[in-house]
């Protein structure tokens, strides 16, 4: 037995309902598909030696790319 068919089998047993969802998940975001790897791309390869070097090789990369106004909701997360 698939591992789906007895976890089928146990919603069925215990009267539970199989919710169906689309092909895509509505808890990423847009940006989990644009912004994040237009961000990464300039930072490949590169080694950073210090936590705070990082914070802001991010941050650059970020505004550098924010000339359209993508990024503000990234920009607000730490204060949030």
């Amino acid at each position: 037995m698939q591992k789906w068919q007895a976890v089928a089998g146990l919603f069925y047993r215990w009267g539970w309902e199989v919710l169906y969802h689309p092909p895509y998940s509505p808890d990423l975001s847009p940006c989990d598909f644009d912004l994040i790897p237009k961000m990464k791309e300039p930072l490949r390869g590169i080694r950073f030696r210090t936590v705070p070097e990082i914070l802001q090789a991010v941050d650059r990369s970020i505004r550098t790319i924010n000339t359209t106004g993508a990024a503000e909701g990234i920009l607000r997360l730490p204060h949030r």
